[in-house]
């Protein structure tokens, strides 16, 4: 709520979309910046995932909890190909659904 507070909601819904907009917005170099990294390089920076499925052609998808300060838990998606590269993400929380625009 601190984050919403802090882009003015002066207009509502209009300037709040704007704020969802901009938070997520900050995070997507950083999540598109892992895609071609492997699930142990992840690993190492995030901790072990919360859950993962294999896939019949070998890729993997994992997921992440995020927790945040005002108690909230996002979720952070990693899809690997069958070559073990993060080739996708998926944001999943406060902010709505989101995806990378690279795909596997």
């Amino acid at each position: 709520m601190k984050r919403i507070l802090a882009c003015g909601v002066t207009i509502g819904l209009l300037n709040l979309a704007g704020c969802v907009s901009q938070e997520i917005h900050e995070f997507t170099p950083k999540w598109d910046s892992w895609m071609g990294s492997s699930k142990d390089d992840r690993i190492k920076e995030m901790g072990i995932p919360t859950r993962c499925h294999s896939f019949k052609d070998g890729g993997e998808v994992c997921e992440w909890m995020v927790p945040q300060q005002d108690g909230r838990q996002d979720l952070i998606g990693l899809t690997f190909n069958p070559k073990g590269q993060a080739c996708q993400w998926s944001y999943r929380g406060f902010y709505g659904l989101q995806k990378s625009k690279q795909s596997c």
